[in-house]
């Protein structure tokens, strides 16, 4: 039971470190020209701490479905979370551009966004689960390639090749 609480929140950080990339760097245009169906820059910042809840909810299932399948190896893990990110991102991108008012290129954006990051849980999730019961190392790789992500995105963003959204 701890050990997988412990890896869900490895799972919940590689998340978030991904979440920020792709939403800084690759989709940082379409917050800023999304139409009325966005949040303005300000409100979307003050509510991230929802979006991160919301990763903490999914990497908790990932894990548990991972522990429950016996997913194990790193492939099986990425094949798991491959199939739950193209369920869940098409299902909720189709749901919501049949309800809502955004273009088809962001409801496109939002279902890649969301099977990457089950992606990522679901490889993150085996990798814990089926490795030493001490989770040090891949904490430790999880932070390092958050905070490459992290100096990437802001080196591009200083150097004018990515927009930055001021809240």
């Amino acid at each position: 039971m701890w050990h997988r609480l412990r890896v869900t929140l490895v799972v919940w950080l590689a998340m978030i470190g991904l979440d920020f990339v792709l939403n800084a760097a690759i989709f940082a245009s379409l917050y800023q020209s999304g139409g009325p169906f966005m949040l303005t820059p300000l409100e979307a910042f003050r509510r991230i701490p929802l979006g991160y809840l919301a990763f903490l909810i999914l990497a908790a299932a990932m894990v548990e479905l991972s522990f429950r399948l016996r997913t194990t190896t790193v492939a099986a893990g990425v094949r798991l979370g491959a199939l739950a990110g193209t369920a869940l991102g098409t299902s909720w991108s189709l749901g919501l551009y049949s309800v809502a008012t955004l273009a088809p290129q962001t409801a496109l954006a939002f279902a890649f966004i969301w099977l990457s990051l089950l992606t990522v849980a679901g490889g993150v999730a085996a990798a814990g689960l089926g490795g030493r019961p001490s989770l040090r190392g891949l904490t430790l790789r999880v932070i390092g390639v958050d905070l490459l992500g992290a100096i990437a995105v802001v080196a591009l963003q200083s150097f004018g090749i990515l927009p930055t959204l001021t809240p």
